[in-house]
């Protein structure tokens, strides 16, 4: 859902994505190539006023051999709370996956390692949700282990919990 417009392409590397243009900036695509209307209409009024042309390449760069190199992107994890049974479960809409477990850490490595990462937690049912603070204080210990496995960090490395 952002759209580009650069000076001419002159080295792609279909591996990291990434396009150096005859200006020198680099681009990196992210996602899927798509088409904007609005977009197109304001980029055709400015070259007309500039007396310019250009040309969409989008589907140049959009190849099944390019499409394999893109990077995982962070997916959205939705988090619930069994309070009775002290059990913590999360679902990953974009992959189907689900996952239920007691400690906040192992949720945390198991959204991690499914691409999961910190600030895509969602709480969808939070006011419905009995015993709120015990699960504000789960949703922290999750959010914290995500930002040390997105550090590199092992458990407790960085001494004891803080409120970030």
């Amino acid at each position: 859902m952002s759209g580009r417009v650069t000076t001419f392409i002159v080295k792609f590397d279909p591996k990291t994505r990434r396009g150096v243009t005859r200006s020198g900036r680099i681009y990196e695509l992210v996602g899927d190539s798509g088409v904007d209307a609005a977009a197109n209409y304001l980029w055709a009024v400015t070259c007309a006023q500039a007396g310019t042309s250009s040309t969409d390449v989008s589907s140049d760069y959009d190849q099944p051999a390019i499409a394999f190199h893109r990077p995982v992107a962070p997916f959205v994890a939705h988090l619930f709370y069994e309070g009775e049974l002290g059990c913590l479960s999360a679902t990953i809409p974009a992959t189907g996956q689900s996952v239920e477990v007691r400690d906040p850490e192992d949720l945390a490595e198991l959204l991690f390692a499914s691409g999961v990462r910190q600030g895509y937690l969602r709480l969808p049912h939070f006011d419905r949700t009995e015993n709120r603070p015990e699960f504000v204080d789960l949703v922290r210990a999750v959010e914290h282990r995500l930002n040390q496995l997105e550090r590199g960090l092992p458990r407790d490395a960085d001494g004891a919990q803080s409120s970030e």
